[in-house]
């Protein structure tokens, strides 16, 4: 495709952009309105962005474009879309990682003409010259739940990510502040959803009582802060049931923080304190792993900084001085590690650290001068670093037992009788006497004291 340039000056007095253009080019007033909106339009060295800016003579134009293109006027953006506020965090040729604000709807309702997230993001993109604009909605949040949102640009990436949300194959930690104390630092919730006639959600157990459309859900969570009379919380989602993190812990009696739905309305926050602040999973299209995380919004930020100056005050009131009493979650090695597990599922990776915690380490290895066993004179050290066994004037030598059942390996010669004893038996035993080898009773080498060890037969059991 050619591009095409060209630069002329106004002769007509207080004539409009868009009507220049038609009648110097040759184009109809929708594609000069294409040219102004995708930037291609420049009047005395600045871009044009109005089709009825008043032109005076001797003005300067200069016009980029491909003639091959059809360039047609973008629709007049809302106010309203204007004011969503929502921010790009990060985007690609197949994905697009939103910071969705709190009261804003994920999709358009089926009812009513309210603003919402995948509209404002669309006409985001036709502002900045994008003709044919596809979103493909993925997940949602809840309207008064802030944080990561991601939409697919592809159909390769909506098949790709619904196939991870499908497996469970991601990473997704949110934020919460919760109404009350609670007694354990880290636990799981476990339980099923269900649908309710006002449509509400609901825990139900389906082993007590069956339901139709109950899905199982699952939550992990970990105290991150205690405050007087609230907790804040870290969520990871294993599931993705609607509503999941507020119905699980309002069922426990914990509900979230000026959650009108499921608890009550509060003067620190006029929403739910939910905040969807990691999004993590391997990219569907490259297979690179890609995390975008979402900073806390200022009105969590407001309702915890009052929070944090009530115990303050309370600690003071009490004469509490330092650090005492504050809760911090402590982390162990082995708990780290698991995090790390939890981490690398949405990734797919198999390598996972085996490092064990320094309470299961081998000891440090001991000085030879310190050993407990000393080597065998002559004889240099074991290969591998093994330990020899201890020397014979240490302790006795454990009595070796033979069975006469077992074989004797080949090209082992006999073991040998002392003088004055008896061989062992040639032919077959009376009832009472020795046995043959290899058919008899077992034999061993029984150690004499101050003396070599003799060779002694075990009497055979009589068979009634």
């Amino acid at each position: 495709m050619a591009r095409l340039n060209k630069t002329w000056k106004t002769e007509a007095q207080e004539i409009a952009l868009a009507a220049e253009l038609h009648s110097i080019l040759g184009i109809s007033h929708r594609q000069a309105k294409g040219l102004v909106d995708s930037g291609c339009v420049q009047v005395n060295g600045t871009e044009a962005h109005s089709y009825g800016l008043r032109l005076k003579a001797g003005d300067s134009i200069a016009v980029t474009f491909d003639s091959a293109r059809a360039y047609q006027a973008l629709p007049k953006p809302r106010k309203a879309l204007d004011e969503a506020g929502f921010k790009v965090l990060f985007e690609d040729h197949h994905l697009v990682f939103v910071d969705k604000p709190a009261g804003l709807l994920t999709v358009p309702a089926e009812k009513g003409q309210e603003n919402n997230l995948a509209e404002a993001l669309t006409d985001h993109y036709r502002r900045r010259g994008f003709k044919r604009v596809q979103l493909f909605v993925v997940h949602r949040l809840d309207r008064f739940t802030s944080g990561v949102l991601v939409f697919a640009k592809t159909p390769e990436a909506l098949h790709g990510l619904k196939t991870a949300f499908g497996a469970h194959k991601l990473q997704r930690v949110y934020k919460a502040i919760l109404v009350g104390e609670l007694p354990e630092n880290a636990g799981t919730l476990l339980g099923h959803l269900v649908e309710r006639k006002d449509l509400r959600m609901a825990v139900v157990q389906p082993k007590k009582d069956e339901h139709k459309g109950a899905k199982a859900a699952v939550t992990h969570y970990r105290v991150l802060e205690r405050l007087p009379g609230f907790t804040v919380v870290e969520v990871k989602l294993e599931t993705g049931r609607r509503n999941q993190i507020r119905v699980q812990f309002a069922d426990r009696g914990f509900p979230l923080l000026g959650d009108q739905v499921y608890g009550e309305k509060s003067e620190l926050l006029d929403r739910q304190a939910l905040h969807a602040e990691i999004l993590g999973f391997r990219h569907p299209v490259t297979d690179e792993p890609i995390t975008v995380t979402s900073p806390l919004p200022s009105d969590m930020e407001e309702a915890l900084k009052a929070l944090r100056t009530q115990r303050r005050v309370e600690r003071a009131e009490a004469g509490i001085q330092g650090e005492a009493g504050i809760y911090k979650p402590k982390i162990t090695k082995g708990r780290k590690l698991e995090r790390v597990r939890r981490a690398q599922r949405y990734a797919g990776e198999d390598s996972v650290p085996t490092e064990l915690p320094p309470s299961r380490r081998s000891r440090p290895e001991e000085p030879r001068s310190e050993r407990k066993y000393s080597q065998t004179p002559g004889e240099g050290r074991p290969a591998g670093g093994a330990k020899t066994r201890p020397s014979a004037d240490r302790r006795p030598a454990r009595p070796v037992r033979r069975s006469a059942e077992t074989p004797q390996e080949p090209g082992a010669s006999k073991p040998r009788a002392k003088e004055g004893s008896k061989p062992f038996a040639t032919s077959r035993p009376k009832q009472g006497g020795s046995a043959r080898p290899g058919t008899g009773p077992k034999t061993a080498k029984k150690p004499a004291k101050g003396g070599p060890a003799k060779v002694y037969t075990t009497r055979p059991k009589r068979i009634k």
